[in-house]
């Protein structure tokens, strides 16, 4: 599912600039023809401006789903078959330190009713198939997108139980999404761009602390930070580096460790070396190695070009899901673990109607040469004491999954308080590891109406079909999704 649609009222008047996949398309439309719409290049702004400001909205989404489970990059909402329900309230708080934001919400989920028939390991996680279904809870309750930033100019300190998205594009990325649910994490950096001359620059530092299947305490542990040229077009160039670490049962056994791993442990990895061969001898990895570790890693660049005058963003996303021993070990495999994203988003207007036409292909595809030395049957997300690269059974990067490709198409029409969407998506699940791999294909259609300056609303239909579902030949499965929602605002 491309368009999440948890906030309906206009982007301009957020005090967040929402991790949700519909709140960056729709801030777009409203900076066309606007010196501001390169603004957002890359790492999503938390802080718009400085203005006090509050704001209030009770939200209410209902997705009527038949088949299969369906809806990707929305947190919590996703839809099972039957009838799927969320209410929520945003309460948004603004002064020149303190941005607040807290999102209680009640949600009623559907039933499973699909069998994931081989999908096994990694393929589990895909949301398709609902893993953890027998466990799930049919009702649940509790905090989501929230949080506290502290800062003085836009550097400070947050806490959040929220979804987070690292990249450029609309519709997926390899590092972090918001297909996952809200996760408690601690963050530093910078919350808006920092401004020297015709250069912005930006980072955050992450930290996510939580519990694999096994018990055991899990870190995800980032940083992610940019530089703009601010010139005609905006180029950005940034990089992203993730790291999966904990505190596993037999760390003891396989590497020089004396005491437990521990959060800062977690924290400081994102200022280790690059290559492993410069690791080697670090307690943490493993004895008379070139610097191996029990760690899952990923590093990504992205560069973003936009062209304000002709409201044309073109992006480029590649990273790798393992570290290289050296820098002859990059050059000789630079394909080995390669995973990438390319991307365009064009805006232009025309009379009194404004236009959208985008695409992206991602793909986390195993190289051909992978087969002759890496032992891992996967490309991205493949490491099961990690969950997969997954919290709470939604993977936590390109929804997509292992050795994958995704292709997309939108295209968008606006005319005063009116917007409709037309997308069009293929997805290939497994390419090389089953002989008959997923193939997925859906066609969606959304209206969003402003209806006053206080309400607005949302309808959704989609249809969705999968050939080779469960990688079983010739076994198809379907979702038909209606899918309404309600805003009401105080500002």
């Amino acid at each position: 599912m491309l368009l999440s649609n948890i906030a309906a009222q206009s982007t301009n008047n957020l005090s967040i600039l929402s991790p949700f996949p519909n709140s960056l398309i729709d801030y777009e439309f409203d900076l066309i023809n606007n010196e501001k719409f390169s603004y957002f290049n890359g790492v999503r702004p938390l802080i718009i401006n400085n203005n006090n400001y509050y704001n209030l909205n009770y939200n209410y989404q209902a997705a009527f789903n038949v088949g299969h489970p369906n809806v990707d990059n929305n947190a919590e909402f996703f839809a099972l078959n039957g009838l799927n329900k969320i209410f929520s309230t945003q309460f948004s708080y603004r002064n020149k330190w303190v941005n607040l934001f807290v999102e209680p919400y009640l949600m009623d989920y559907g039933t499973n009713i699909v069998d994931a028939g081989k999908a096994k390991g990694s393929y589990e996680i895909l949301n398709n198939h609902y893993y953890n279904s027998n466990d799930h809870p049919k009702t649940q309750f509790g905090i989501r997108q929230s949080g506290l930033i502290i800062h003085y100019n836009g550097l400070g300190i947050g806490y959040f139980n929220s979804s987070q998205w690292w990249g450029p594009s609309f519709h997926s990325s390899i590092s972090m999404t918001s297909n996952s649910p809200s996760m408690k994490s601690y963050v530093l950096g910078t919350f808006n761009d920092i401004n020297i001359k015709n250069l912005s620059f930006g980072f955050r530092a992450i930290l996510i602390p939580y519990k694999n299947q096994f018990d055991w305490p899990i870190y995800f542990s980032g940083l992610s930070s940019y530089i703009t040229l601010n010139s005609d077009p905006t180029i950005t160039l940034g990089i992203f580096r993730t790291y999966l670490s904990g505190n596993l049962i037999n760390l003891s056994e396989i590497t020089s460790l004396e005491n437990e791993w521990t959060a800062m442990d977690a924290f400081k990895l994102i200022f280790e070396p690059l290559f492993g061969t410069s690791k080697s001898g670090l307690d943490y990895t493993t004895p008379n190695t070139p610097g191996f570790d029990p760690w899952d890693q990923t590093l990504t660049g992205f560069i973003n070009i936009s062209f304000p005058k002709d409201n044309l963003k073109v992006y480029f996303e590649v990273a790798s899901d393992d570290n290289r021993a050296n820098l002859t070990d990059l050059k000789a495999h630079w394909d080995h673990t390669l995973g990438y994203m390319l991307g365009f988003r064009k805006y232009y207007s025309l009379s009194n109607y404004r236009f959208l036409i985008g695409s992206e292909y991602l793909s986390t595809k195993k190289s051909n040469t992978d087969k002759f030395w890496r032992h891992y049957t996967n490309n991205f997300y493949s490491r099961e004491v990690f969950n997969f690269f997954s919290y709470k059974g939604r993977r936590i990067g390109a929804h997509s999954g292992s050795n994958s490709d995704d292709f997309i198409i939108i295209s968008g029409i606006e005319k005063e308080n009116s917007k409709i969407f037309i997308s069009y998506n293929k997805e290939r699940h497994g390419i090389n590891t089953f002989d008959y791999p997923e193939q997925k294909t859906e066609l969606m259609f959304t209206l969003k109406r402003k209806l006053s300056t206080y309400h607005s609303a949302f309808i959704t239909l989609e249809f969705e079909h999968i050939r080779n579902f469960g990688f079983v030949q010739r076994e198809n499965s379907e979702s038909k999704l209606l899918w309404i929602g309600y805003t009401f605002s105080i500002k």
